[in-house]
């Protein structure tokens, strides 16, 4: 199964993070560190009322589980160390209380030797018995999925711009593919065919392949992170269809013209109906339905003459 990866920059996060937390602690019990001034002492968030910190970090995206966990454990040290050396003015923050939780806020946990990291400088910093932490302080790191789904749908919707990353599907993804649709593959050689020419129909067939294996993972991540946005590329999916297979394609008498207008207007009406849609995101989905008419209905070709 081919999984996508949302790809945050810095302050897009932090804003996506700020709105969770808001809806956890509500929205007066939530205060901001700003970073541009003197640092932000290891913390972005801090809610006295519950004594926790929050430290928010995205790492760059498309890396591995691995490199992802060692980003995220060389943070929280980081991070860590800022917020004992910076401890005097760090109680003040929090009027006295000592913190009982200093929590990574990720886009994506998914490595159990980052919790094994937690744990270690949990024990560390009990250790170090600084005076603004409680005896019982914790680290942690928390995504997305540690809050309620309303509340990241919500987020989610909020951003100017959603971008996600998606791998090519892996040869077993396409051979596992590949050998339950015999009749879809059919349709796409013979159609494109008349594109490539017979020398080269399997290369072609292939790329359409993994094209829709690719737009069907987007689709599929939109639908469970951010389904406003799927709805509405979807409606516009799903009119185009329609007029595709009313009133036949555009742009020809040539297979690349038909195909160049279709991916073009596809693109557009997706950017239309969902401006916050990436660019290139908005490409790889038009590319996969594409594919996908191409191997259904109703996209076809008009014979070579």
């Amino acid at each position: 199964m081919i999984n996508a990866v949302q790809i945050w920059n810095p302050d897009d996060w932090e804003s996506f993070s700020l709105s969770l937390l808001q809806n956890r602690h509500g929205p007066l019990n939530v205060q901001k560190i700003p970073a541009a001034h003197k640092g932000d002492y290891g913390i972005d968030y801090y809610c006295t009322k519950e004594a926790v910190a929050y430290q928010c970090y995205a790492v760059e995206e498309p890396v591995d589980i691995s490199t992802r966990a060692e980003r995220q454990k060389r943070k929280i040290t980081t991070d860590l160390g800022k917020l004992l050396a910076n401890h005097t003015e760090i109680g003040k923050l929090f009027l006295g209380t000592p913190i009982k939780h200093w929590v990574l806020l990720a886009p994506l946990h998914d490595s159990k030797d980052v919790n094994l990291h937690c744990a270690k400088k949990t024990g560390d910093l009990r250790k170090a018995k600084c005076p603004v932490l409680d005896v019982l302080f914790e680290v942690a790191i928390q995504d997305p999925s540690s809050f309620p789904t309303e509340a990241v749908v919500a987020g989610m919707s909020s951003l100017s711009t959603v971008k996600l990353a998606i791998p090519s599907p892996s040869q077993e993804e396409l051979d596992a593919w590949v050998a339950g649709s015999s009749d879809l593959l059919a349709n796409a050689t013979h159609k494109l065919k008349k594109r490539v020419g017979a020398d080269q129909v399997e290369a072609a067939v292939a790329e359409a392949v993994a094209a829709f294996l690719q737009g069907n993972a987007m689709l599929d991540a939109l639908r469970t992170g951010s389904p406003d946005l799927h709805e509405k590329v979807m409606l516009a999916i799903k009119s185009r269809a329609r007029r595709l297979q009313f009133a036949g394609p555009q742009g020809g008498p040539t297979v690349g013209k038909i195909l160049h207008t279709e991916l073009d207007a596809l693109i557009s009406a997706m950017k239309v109906a969902a401006p916050s849609l990436s660019e290139e995101n908005a490409e790889q989905i038009a590319y996969g339905s594409i594919s996908e008419w191409i191997m259904l209905c109703p996209l076809d070709f008009p014979d070579a003459k």
